[in-house]
């Protein structure tokens, strides 16, 4: 049974009536497999729509994705059960993002934060949740009581592999800010960990429900061993491969989803 439908009018055209919305990114969007499917896979009862697109970035919650967002909403928000958000990846991974969290020249650092640029990176932390805390309350607007379901990530490895051939998310603006071979895997499980961590923080906000807001770890769950060159878990160096998405979705999403989505 097709259960998970990328975009709202492809749902509509099915007739589908939504029962968890998922914004976001290409988490939700990859093409080879992704956490949306591994979801939908291990809750066949319920129809998933998804809204976004791969490359997605949190800020355009608000902005370039705000009408596709609020269509969704109108569509479904007051019947689902849940909202699920996948975003801030793409915010700080990139030339261009990843460089302004860092020094111009991270080559002396010893220590993580002593790669990272003044106020960096919680100043980009901070704009990710604005975007993360504006989509709540819109969808609040439309259903006060599904529970909001939020992960981040898991810790990637700076390898340079892209979809196709290099990729520039992680390695290529290390490489321009001379971050240490030491420092770089832990530089990017820095990030991921404060934006779990920023998450929690939100999730305890007041104003943001009644219904629950659940922060999911799911970083840490991929084996840290073997290193970067096994490719059984990372597809590239944003991306598990089928094998690592599943995982994840099995051992860090299902049992939350469960008290929300089973019964």
């Amino acid at each position: 049974m097709k259960n998970v439908f990328w975009g709202v009018h492809s749902a509509l055209q099915d007739n589908a009536f939504a029962s968890v919305l998922m914004i976001g990114d290409s988490w939700w969007w990859y093409p080879i497999d992704n956490l949306a499917t591994e979801v939908g896979a291990l809750f066949q009862d319920e129809i998933f729509v998804v809204i976004g697109h791969n490359g997605a970035e949190a800020s355009e919650w608000s902005q370039g994705m705000r009408k596709a967002i609020n269509f969704g909403f109108d569509m479904y928000a007051s019947g689902c059960k849940a909202l699920m958000l996948s975003g801030g990846g793409n915010d700080v991974a990139g030339q261009d993002d990843f460089l302004r969290l860092l020094n111009a020249n991270c080559s002396s650092a010893t220590t993580v934060d002593q790669c990272f640029a003044r106020i960096q990176p919680d100043a980009v932390i901070t704009g990710i949740m604005n975007a993360y805390r504006e989509v709540i309350v819109r969808f609040r607007a439309h259903n006060p009581n599904a529970a909001v379901v939020m992960h981040n990530y898991d810790n990637a490895w700076p390898t340079g592999k892209g979809f196709f051939g290099p990729g520039t998310w992680l390695k290529a603006p290390m490489d321009t800010a001379q971050v240490p071979q030491a420092l770089r895997r832990d530089v990017f499980k820095s990030l991921v960990n404060k934006l779990h961590v920023a998450q929690v923080a939100l999730a305890k906000e007041p104003g943001l429900g009644p219904g629950p807001l659940v922060a999911v770890q799911t970083s840490g769950e991929l084996p840290e061993d073997p290193g970067p060159t096994d490719e059984r878990w990372w597809a590239n160096e944003l991306h598990p491969t089928p094998k690592g998405f599943k995982r994840i979705a099995t051992n860090r999403l299902q049992t939350p989803l469960d008290q929300f989505l089973v019964g």
